[in-house]
């Protein structure tokens, strides 16, 4: 196997690792459908603002997530790059995962 596909494995670690934690998922999740604030997000996944915003400095720290500034509200978004494509592709696959669980129920 190349150096290409073995950075590609690495990389594909380092995705799943920073994502299996829940809250990080309900963000993603949360994100998915719109732009969101700290506290928005704080009420949504139901944690304190403080754990959110490490949360979201981890996830925008690895290229996941953008920010956007208007006034003194920092708006958070999946990015547009790779990493945020990956992931909204996984966000993807766990929506039909969950719609056939839901089905079968």
């Amino acid at each position: 196997m190349n150096d290409k596909f073995h950075k590609s494995i690495e990389e594909q670690a380092k995705l799943h690792q920073l994502l299996s934690n829940p809250s990080r998922l309900l963000i993603l999740c949360s994100l998915a459908e719109k732009e969101m604030s700290v506290g928005e997000l704080a009420e949504v996944i139901g944690a304190s603002m403080q754990n959110t915003s490490q949360h979201l400095r981890l996830m925008r720290d690895k290229g996941v997530l953008i920010t956007r500034r208007d006034g003194q509200t920092i708006y958070y978004q999946i990015a547009m790059n790779e990493m945020g494509a990956k992931c909204k592709q996984m966000l993807t696959c766990l929506e039909h995962k969950n719609q056939l669980i839901y089905l079968e129920a």
